[in-house]
């Protein structure tokens, strides 16, 4: 175990069973809202968080607390796991005047005294993965702050190579890796209809689409996407993609595709087949009905999907699965790419 001494707080943190027994942090002032947002980011860095994410992690506790103290004249700061210790959670919680609108209060740019309520509220919002504000007025203001631990590399890696085709100077394909939660992974490829930049412009616009409704049911997240097409909110001649979206959990997969995208499943016991419905989702045509695929899946398990410049006439016994996420996809992407078009392969490996 570590123990982390500030002041009269004492914090222990054991990295191999993931649990945290802390002290509620109280602040009355600045020297101590920087001194809570120390300790939470030193919990941070011993769950394996990056730099990127304690820094983050370290802004929000700031802006939140520095909240309380300003509003309230003080305040605690409560730092624990959640969701089976696969989640950093920080909760600020005041007896102040509480907010009276809290969207208004999360608007870019609100400020209702000098020194921006809204500001601060949408820079912490933006460093978490969940951010809830729960507040009554007279009784004061709850700030629920959620970051996801990151899943391991010696548990599940990742790989992947996107080529343009030759004839145009940007790549009309896009892919998505997103880890949620501490165990789960929503994987996507987007091939934008045509190529060049008006590809390239409908795929990232879904692909920044999708990571906004991530956390919806895959059956919601293609319908909300085919309406977003179908709205024409992008300005393109080419509203059209083909897709392939996967979401691997700790025992399970759910897929739907459609188009031109491949999914493959490979390294498991029992023989998992993935298709994709024919057809383009957007354009002029009608909603696909977008079946979903659904399996229970062991602990190891290889995910590749493909967008159609990669020729899938490849075998689980010709690939070199024993070797990295990286490698896997290099290979297949060095012995499978078709002559013309963009290329896409991203590989999913989960070792244990």
């Amino acid at each position: 175990g570590t123990s982390l001494h500030h002041g009269d707080i004492l914090t222990m943190v054991v990295r191999k069973s993931n649990i945290i027994k802390i002290n509620i942090i109280k602040v009355k002032n600045e020297k101590e809202v920087k001194e809570a947002s120390i300790i939470a980011s030193e919990i941070a860095s011993k769950l394996d968080f990056d730099k990127i994410d304690l820094a983050q992690i370290r802004l929000a506790v700031s802006e939140i607390a520095g909240n309380a103290i300003k509003f309230a004249g003080m305040g605690t700061v409560t730092i624990q796991l959640s969701k089976n210790k696969k989640v950093l959670e920080i909760i600020v919680q005041d007896k102040g005047p509480g907010i009276k609108d809290i969207k208004k209060a999360l608007e870019e740019g609100h400020s209702s005294v000098k020194g921006s309520l809204g500001i601060g509220l949408n820079a912490a919002k933006r460093a978490m993965d969940e951010f809830v504000i729960n507040s009554k007025l007279g009784q004061g203001t709850t700030v629920i702050m959620k970051k996801y631990l990151p899943i391991p590399e010696e548990e599940l890696e990742f790989g992947v190579v996107s080529l343009s085709d030759g004839r145009y100077a940007v790549n009309g394909d896009a892919y998505l890796i997103k880890e949620y939660e501490g165990d789960k992974v929503l994987l996507s490829v987007i091939d934008g209809l045509g190529g060049g930049e008006k590809a390239n412009k409908v795929a990232n616009v879904v692909k920044d689409f999708i990571e906004e409704y991530y956390k919806l049911n895959l059956a919601r997240i293609g319908t909300k996407t085919y309406k977003l097409l179908k709205e024409k909110k992008i300005p393109s001649e080419s509203n059209g993609i083909s897709i392939g979206l996967l979401l691997l959990k700790p025992a399970s997969l759910e897929y739907f595709g459609v188009g031109d995208t491949s999914i493959h499943v490979m390294g498991t016991s029992k023989k998992i087949s993935l298709w994709n419905r024919e057809g383009i989702l957007g354009m002029n045509g009608e909603m696909p009905n977008l079946h979903l695929q659904k399996f229970n899946c062991g602990r190891k398990i290889i995910i590749i999907m493909c967008i159609d410049g990669i020729s899938v006439h490849f075998t689980e016994e010709g690939l070199p699965l024993n070797k990295s996420a990286q490698n896997i996809a290099d290979f297949i992407m060095e012995n499978y790419r078709r002559q013309y078009g963009d290329a896409t392969v991203l590989v999913a490996k989960r070792k244990r």
